[in-house]
């Protein structure tokens, strides 16, 4: 497939490849992507053309669901931000890797897991009756630890999780990433550096729930009733969204108002690079993939 790479976003639908032109669905990212969160104030700020691209996607009836590695807030509050940020996603909920663990402990019949983390780690987990124990609980038949956003770890936590996988508990993270955009800068990727501290302890094994891995993009695929090959993933990391999308077979889009610049992305190899590298996600409007997804 040829990688259409612009900093002007300029050409048309002709110069589109077959496979692209295949899109019936999209996902994006949050954070670096559709905006930047102000965690001072609370708040999601647009990119430019962000809202327009929803707002396009939604009338030709196309589904989109945004998809985040954060867990520092439930899917409800991060619907409640893209609101008040003017983002109306149709029938579609925000995905974030709590959710993902939540199918994903209930199709493998893992009924008690240990969480470090709060509440909107564990909020989808007991949605679904999963039983959910903090340090100092019942540690009694714990199948796995998940380790999500939680900046208040401390010792006690480390030596639950290890006491949990020493004891025969799967090991959990909803990202290994090690930051991710933010309005004032690189925001610490908590839970990566949690679950290195867990695995260097007991040497276990950690399965990661978020992005890059395919548990997420395929339960998204799976509510927009679409094959993995039908969709776009457009995100600003390279080794996240463009990794999930590339390992599927989907469609990846980058741009470059988050994390990496077109550098990194350029360096990539051709297998492993985005089909597509905008300045911004407003561009998509011009690409003419919109419209032919």
């Amino acid at each position: 497939m040829n990688i259409l790479r612009t900093t002007e976003a300029v050409f048309q639908r002709s110069l589109l490849s077959p496979e692209l032109r295949h899109v019936r669905g999209f996902i994006f990212d949050i954070d670096g992507t559709l905006a930047l969160m102000d965690k001072k104030e609370h708040r999601l700020d647009p990119f430019d053309g962000a809202i327009a691209v929803v707002e396009h996607l939604n009338r030709l009836n196309i589904p989109v669901i945004p998809f985040t590695n954060g867990t520092f807030q439930t899917p409800r509050e991060y619907s409640d931000l893209l609101f008040d940020a003017g983002f109306r996603f149709v029938g579609s909920d925000v995905l974030t890797p709590s959710v993902v663990a939540a199918e994903y402990f209930v199709k493998h019949k893992i009924g008690k897991v240990l969480v470090l983390g709060g509440p909107s780690v564990s909020h989808s987990l007991t949605e679904l009756g999963i039983e959910v124990v903090r340090t100092g609980g019942d540690a009694k038949g714990i199948q796995a630890v998940l380790v999500g956003w939680f900046p208040e770890f401390t010792m006690p936590d480390m030596q639950a999780a290890c006491d949990a996988v020493w004891g025969g508990a799967q090991l959990f993270t909803v990202s290994n990433a090690p930051f991710f955009a933010g309005a004032n800068g690189r925001i610490l990727g908590v839970s990566g550096a949690i679950s290195a501290m867990i695995t260097s302890t007991t040497k276990a094994r950690v399965t990661v729930l978020g992005k890059p891995s395919l548990h997420g993009l395929r339960l998204a695929c799976h509510r927009m009733g679409i094959n993995p090959s039908e969709v776009a993933v457009v995100g600003d990391d390279p080794s996240l969204e463009i990794a999930m999308a590339r390992k599927a077979g989907a469609v990846g889009i980058g741009v470059m108002t988050g994390i990496a610049k077109r550098p990194a992305f350029d360096a990539l190899p051709q297998d492993h690079a985005a089909h597509i590298v905008l300045d911004s996600v407003g561009d998509l409007l011009r690409t003419g993939l919109l419209d032919a997804a």
